[in-house]
């Protein structure tokens, strides 16, 4: 998570269960013969992990793998601004001229070559 909150530059809340195997309905007798360990009804099926993280990558919360919590934290908005001076992926140093997606419809070729040469109209016709 902490790599999407420094990518995107943003925060990032990661909500995720916590529960127990007698939070569920008894499986069929047949299904897991043989791990009497799995099926002690205390045993952990998920364990949460919930967190909050800043868009600096810091952890403001979490992650909790204790059991059910809520967890909360303070959010400074001013740190998305800077997150982004710091890591702009599409902002002000991008360089669409250099690269680009295109998004094509219909069945293509999975590599074509071009010259830095032509003209970027006569790149795009290969396409």
């Amino acid at each position: 998570m902490t790599h999407i909150a420094l990518e995107g530059g943003c925060f990032v809340l990661s909500a995720n269960q916590f529960c127990r195997r007698k939070d569920y309905p008894p499986p069929p007798e047949y299904l897991f013969s043989g791990t009497e360990d799995e099926l002690n009804p205390d045993s952990v099926v998920c364990a949460g992990g919930s967190v909050i993280i800043s868009p600096s990558g810091a952890i403001l919360a979490g992650p909790n793998y204790d059991g059910e919590a809520l967890i909360s934290a303070d959010l400074d908005m001013g740190e998305i601004a800077r997150a982004k001076f710091d890591f702009d992926v599409v902002g002000h140093y991008s360089r669409p001229e250099v690269l680009s997606l295109i998004v094509r419809d219909h069945p293509a070729k999975p590599v074509t070559f071009t010259s830095a040469s032509e003209k970027t109209e006569d790149a795009y016709k290969l396409l």
